[in-house]
């Protein structure tokens, strides 16, 4: 079945905004006494918080510190993007319009907060609530990637078959969530992935970033 319907993922796919997430998890584990590295936040960006801490800190501590935690981390990150500018990768803008003009249906899906996608529109310049046809964030969902709620929910908004949707995503998390929700992945590097991380997580193709497969879209699409 043609591909009639794409899902964005939002960080580190549309915006180059992982690093930023990265620092912000580092500030918050400080504030609360947990020292942990960049590199073992890193391979765990792409999941939702609720996954994040009990993963890097292990069950107790997120009983203890896990809400407070995911409060701190979105605190953290409002102030580096209004310090900042988190830019749109190449062909964010350009992608959405000739997908549009193909009439493919487009969402938006982050398991992101309203105050998180604010700051981060702001940043960016990219008009995150208006960017796609649908939004998809943490109101829709019960369980952040690798869970596939977030898939499923952009599935049912976007009116369309799970065959004939795929998602644009740049961690393993993506790629995982999709294949639960038997949607098609398609990975980006833009993120920091690899080729290998990201097929082995389950994407169907890799490219480069969103200009990439903007150059490449009729045999991406042709291929899924």
């Amino acid at each position: 079945m043609p591909i009639s319907a794409i899902i964005f993922d939002v960080d580190g796919t549309l915006i180059d905004s992982n690093g930023a997430h990265v620092e912000a998890w580092q500030r918050a584990f400080a504030r609360h006494g947990y020292e942990v590295t960049q590199e073992r936040i890193t391979v765990e960006i792409g999941k939702g918080g609720d996954k994040l801490v009990p993963s890097i800190l292990g069950e107790p501590a997120e009983a203890k510190d896990g809400d407070s935690l995911r409060e701190a981390q979105t605190g953290e990150f409002i102030r580096i993007a209004r310090s900042r500018a988190l830019r749109p990768f190449p062909g964010a803008r350009e992608l959405a319009a000739e997908l549009r003009r193909r009439g493919i249906r487009t969402a938006l899906a982050t398991s992101s907060g309203g105050e998180h996608l604010d700051a981060l529109a702001q940043s960016s310049g990219l008009d995150l609530r208006r960017f796609a046809d649908e939004l998809v964030s943490a109101d829709d969902i019960e369980e952040t990637k690798p869970a596939p709620d977030l898939v499923e929910a952009a599935v049912r908004k976007l009116g369309a078959g799970r065959s004939a949707c795929a998602m644009i995503g740049d961690t393993p998390y993506d790629a995982e969530a999709c294949g639960a929700a038997g949607v098609a992945c398609i990975g980006v590097r833009s993120g920091g992935n690899g080729t290998d991380t990201l097929l082995q997580a389950g994407a169907r193709i890799v490219v480069e970033d969103l200009a990439d497969l903007l150059a490449r879209l009729t045999e991406t699409l042709a291929s899924l």
